[in-house]
């Protein structure tokens, strides 16, 4: 037995292979202009297919934990198994990165083509990552977000980048808390855990960030960065004869954010929320809409709230979404989440999952059609569940487990401005310059 070094101008990476279980075989070919570039280009076309992702000729790079091989001669030709390969395209939030681990592959052909380039056979055997079981919980980890820049103004109140970020990551660990279908790791854990390692995480690859999930004990990582914040006075008008000034206010809060699988390294999904929030919804953020008293604090706490709300409501939906617990006696239906980010009356449609759907490239199941079962209302709000009431469709088809989503309105005729005018419950109105 013979052992080589194999250095290929990658990235050292260290970690356990503790969590890789099983092994999925896959035979592919590998083409480049010299050998070790055709079996690279196997290695990574071999990952993409046992990860359901299609690929082109790619851009792909490759770490290797060890440099140490073991080659030996079969009937079919060489073997060569190394410590683990790790496999990693190149990502954006447009984009999506597939990773996975290597364990062993075999060349069972090779030749050089008519053009000077190089062909190989292989046989791969790639790691399959179990996460955890479906009955339980999922494991995230909300990794410390950051700001684009390092303060962001609300008129009167000017907040830095990393404090109005760390808010933000309170607020979604709260709102996914109350869920109750996410086990969310301890933030102070995360934080101690970085800073004994000296790791700056987001300088880090995504390999090693997903290492950070894996030690964490994570299923899947948050991590976001907040691009747009603030509040401004979009106009100002006076009033001559009231000699009062009215203002036009305008909040903005943008947040861009990736879901990534610690035990395979992909990035499940990536999404943005953005808020636009004019004069009356910015009047909603505070207790009490007193313009020359404003409570900053309150506001920006309630925006920063808000948005968090926002990305609970698409991290649900993509990885757990409210499902039917029970149906009582008196066809009332319970439903398995609650907490503050539930409102009474808000309307869910029910769907029960009809036909799968399957990528006609790499036959991976990529969902399921959909068929509306019936449409509930929120009656009743408790902190892990809620309780509501059939207001159309079939209630003798609703079951155990079917998926609420929340109910989209059609769109209607534009409505053109809102009107500055307000009615009091006496049947009189309030002009804008009123108090």
């Amino acid at each position: 037995m013979k052992t080589i070094c194999v250095l290929f101008a990658i990235t050292v990476v260290i970690c356990s292979l503790a969590y890789a279980e099983d092994a999925t075989l896959k035979q592919v070919q590998g083409q480049g202009p010299t050998k070790d570039d055709a079996i690279k280009n196997g290695l990574f076309q071999a990952v993409a297919q046992a990860k359901g992702v299609k690929v082109g000729s790619g851009d792909y790079s490759f770490g290797y934990r060890s440099g140490s091989a073991d080659i030996n001669r079969t009937n079919t030709g060489k073997r060569v198994e190394f410590d683990a390969v790790s496999v990693q395209t190149e990502g954006t939030l447009q984009t999506t990165d597939i990773a996975g681990l290597v364990k062993t592959y075999e060349v069972i052909d090779e030749k050089k083509l008519a053009d000077g380039t190089y062909q190989v056979t292989l046989k791969v055997w790639v790691y399959d990552h179990k996460l955890a079981d479906k009955n339980a919980r999922l494991r995230l980890a909300v990794m410390p977000l950051k700001a684009e820049t390092q303060s962001y103004s609300f008129i009167n109140l000017t907040m830095p980048g990393d404090q109005l970020a760390d808010k933000l990551a309170q607020k979604i660990t709260t709102a996914l808390t109350q869920t109750n279908k996410f086990a969310v790791l301890d933030r102070q854990n995360i934080q101690e855990y970085l800073h004994e390692q000296n790791v700056l995480f987001y300088s880090a690859p995504i390999e090693e960030q997903a290492r950070i999930g894996q030690v964490l004990g994570a299923d899947y990582m948050l991590v976001g960065t907040i691009t747009e914040a603030g509040l401004r006075i979009k106009k100002s008008t006076k009033d001559a004869i009231a000699n009062v000034n009215f203002k036009e206010y305008r909040a903005d809060f943008a947040f861009d954010y990736r879901v990534i699988v610690a035990s395979s390294r992909q990035v499940k999904f990536s999404d943005s929320v953005r808020l636009r929030l004019e004069t009356n919804e910015v009047k909603q953020l505070v207790t009490k809409w007193e313009p020359t008293d404003l409570d900053y604090k309150e506001l920006v706490d309630n925006l920063i709230a808000k948005a968090a709300a926002e990305v609970v409501n698409k991290l649900s939906d993509r990885l757990n979404p409210p499902r039917i617990a029970s149906i009582a006696a008196d066809g009332n239906v319970i439903i398995d989440q609650g907490g503050d980010r539930l409102v009474t009356g808000t309307l869910l449609d029910v769907f029960k999952a009809d036909k799968q759907i399957t990528d006609a490239d790499t036959k991976e199941t990529i969902g399921s059609t959909e068929i509306l079962v019936a449409t509930i209302r929120i009656d009743k709000v408790a902190p892990a569940f809620a309780y509501c009431s059939v207001v159309s469709g079939d209630a003798s088809k609703l079951a155990q487990g079917l998926v609420c989503r929340p109910k989209l309105l059609p769109a209607g005729e534009p409505e053109g401005m809102k009107s500055n005018i307000e009615r009091t419950p006496q049947g009189g109105v309030k002009l804008p310059f009123d108090k």
